[in-house]
């Protein structure tokens, strides 16, 4: 075929409109990857993503956030902390990074409480906190102590063999604590009788199931505390109230001596239990408290009914009280020993479920008092809400216990919520699922036997054959 003039200019029009056109379309992606972003973080447990908790904690965060890094002139180092810093700031852009050398500048760095190089200053407004690590948690959990304000004291009521927050045995409560600590809480042991009074500065007192009789004046103390407006968690154990009950009475509540009971074999083999007294909740209520738990499963072991007094007393306060805690249908409160097979007995005073095991209780106060529980609270509109909590069990937040489904987190926000920083609901930080590879014994073997053994003698068996074959051309 002759190629004419006419048909080469048809070339190169078509040529040229070509070209354009992928000019054009060039351009227009460039300009919609400025003007738009999509990432995806494909590895387990989005690993190399916020949380959600982060998020909703980034988010939540009004006031100006920075990163100080004090690291030497290290190219590749700083580099790697602006991508870290950078997911950060594309949940919040108003995140500013800056690299200090401490070397050159240690004025600034012994400001910031630096005490080697390699650590960073994470400043929250005028606030500020030195961590050693990058890792999300240790982040998170700077920030989120840094958006209280000041450091939550928690009083533990002490000297009736109630639960020890500082023992680290199977029924303390150290891995609770640990993380209290690490939010920004103070828990503090506290004895009646050592100090007749609440300190002013608590934020709430907990009772957490005295297995001897308080005192009448414990009594009267931890009564007039609530009376002035004082926040409180009562957790009380099956067995009765060991002196407590005129602050029952106070409250308007009646805690029973039975055991809440389960005997669902299907059910334990899906939660893996053994004992019908270790009993689920996946039932809330509508407490701020626990709103995005519904559905997911918290254990109690040996837990009691907490329902409201059938009989008004007089010397009740005037509460708005919601449950909280609610076991399933199947179970049921067994007002007899809990030892061999257990059934549901009616005509023994057995009572059927669904059996609530817990409330909240609040109530609007007609002046701010003096007690912290009320005036230290971030959000004026709290400062003159009352808040109490009661749980017919104090086992959910045990050593043994607490990592059990959504325990930690229930337990968590019952703290954040009696200490009235409701910003702070539903964000705790979890680690990713998969940071820990572990094999077994067989699979060590057959891995160690592929990658030492059998790859090497088939590279080998492979090369002798190559080197054969070309041998006998």
């Amino acid at each position: 075929m002759k190629m004419t003039k006419g048909m080469h200019r048809s070339i190169g029009v078509q040529n040229a409109i070509f070209y354009l056109l992928l000019f054009a379309v060039m351009g227009l992606l460039a300009f919609l990857s400025r003007e738009f972003h999509f990432q995806a973080d494909w590895t387990y447990g989005n690993r190399n993503s916020l949380t959600v908790a982060t998020r909703a904690l980034l988010e939540k965060t009004d006031q100006p956030l920075k990163f100080i890094a004090y690291v030497p002139e290290d190219a590749a180092l700083q580099e790697q902390l602006r991508k870290l810093v950078a997911k950060y700031q594309r949940i919040k852009p108003d995140i500013k990074l800056e690299f200090v050398n401490p070397d050159l500048d240690p004025v600034r760095a012994k400001q910031d409480g630096i005490q080697y190089a390699g650590q960073m200053a994470i400043h929250l407004a005028e606030r500020s906190e030195v961590v050693e690590q990058t890792t999300e948690p240790v982040i998170a959990n700077a920030i989120q102590r840094m958006s209280r304000g000041a450091e939550r004291l928690v009083v533990f009521l002490e000297g009736h063999e109630e639960r020890d927050p500082l023992s680290a045995n199977s029924n303390g409560l150290t891995q609770f604590l640990s993380t209290l600590e690490r939010s920004g809480f103070k828990v503090q042991p506290h004895n009646l009788v050592r100090t007749q009074s609440i300190p002013q500065n608590a934020r709430f007192l907990v009772i957490a199931s005295p297995q001897k009789d308080l005192l009448p004046g414990e009594v009267e103390v931890v009564q007039k505390y609530v009376e002035q407006g004082g926040n409180l968690l009562w957790l009380q154990d099956p067995g009765g109230l060991y002196g407590l009950k005129p602050l029952a009475d106070l409250l308007g509540l009646k805690i029973s001596e039975g055991t809440v009971l389960d005997a669902n074999e299907q059910l334990h083999a899906v939660l893996g239990v053994t004992h019908p007294a270790i009993v689920p909740v996946v039932d809330y209520g509508r407490s701020p408290i626990a709103e995005k738990f519904t559905g997911s499963q918290s254990l109690f072991p040996f837990a009691t009914m907490v329902e409201r007094s059938p009989v008004e007393d007089k010397n009740a306060l005037l509460w708005d009280a919601q449950e909280l805690l609610t076991t399933l249908p199947n179970s049921w409160l067994e007002t007899g020993a809990v030892d061999g097979a257990v059934t549901y007995e009616e005509d023994k005073g057995d009572v059927l479920g669904p059996i609530s095991i817990g409330f909240t209780l609040t109530r609007l106060l007609e002046q701010p008092e003096t007690n912290s529980a009320t005036t230290v609270a971030a959000n004026p509109q709290q400062e003159r809400q009352q808040r109490v909590v009661v749980i017919g069990d104090s086992d959910f937040l045990i050593n043994s216990f607490i990592g059990q489904g959504v325990n930690l987190d229930l337990a968590t926000n019952l703290f954040n919520w009696l200490s009235a920083d409701d910003n702070l609901l539903n964000i705790q930080v979890n680690n990713a699922p998969d940071t820990h590879f572990a094999l077994g014994e067989t699979a060590s073997f057959v891995l160690a036997s592929f990658f030492l053994i059998f790859l090497p003698l088939s590279l080998i068996a492979l090369g002798t054959l190559i080197w054969f074959k070309r041998r006998r051309r």
